[in-house]
């Protein structure tokens, strides 16, 4: 089994079961068999324009599970201590995003979609939206 761990704080990939046959494929993800939190949220990002980005923030309650449903990016991750950055580009394969990691996408591909599933509906107020503002309280949390 390829390793999913990741550097980043209490992220990683998951495996996303599927199955394939001539007509084509089909992949899933079900609450408790890959998908630890029943999703409040669903959105995608598409039509990118060329050297924009999409995220540049963190999240102080939101649980993200990214999957790029066509296309690639990378995806920057940052937890306070450790960044590292990872290439999404295949939908058998997503990215989960925990709480307190900025994340940031960039270098969009052609008709690139990233599937975005969340744990959370959207409220402003658990967004960190400004950097500095991320690392001091993500300091303050995790020592």
């Amino acid at each position: 089994m390829t390793d999913l761990s990741l550097k980043s704080r209490d992220c990683r990939w998951i495996e996303v079961p599927g199955a394939s046959d001539a007509r084509g494929s089909v992949n899933f993800l079900e609450l408790g068999k890959g998908l630890d939190f029943e999703p409040k949220r669903l959105f995608w990002l598409h039509h990118v324009a060329p050297g924009q980005w999409r995220g540049r923030h963190g999240h102080r309650k939101s649980k993200l599970v990214l999957i790029a449903t066509n296309g690639s990016c990378r995806a920057h991750l940052d937890d306070g201590a450790v960044k590292e950055t990872v290439t999404l580009d295949d939908p058998t394969r997503a990215l989960y995003v925990a709480p307190w990691v900025w994340h940031e996408l960039t270098d969009f591909a052609p008709q690139t979609a990233i599937m975005v599933i969340a744990s959370t509906l959207f409220e402003e107020a658990e967004y960190l939206r400004d950097y500095e503002t991320f690392k001091r309280e993500v300091t303050e949390r995790f020592p």
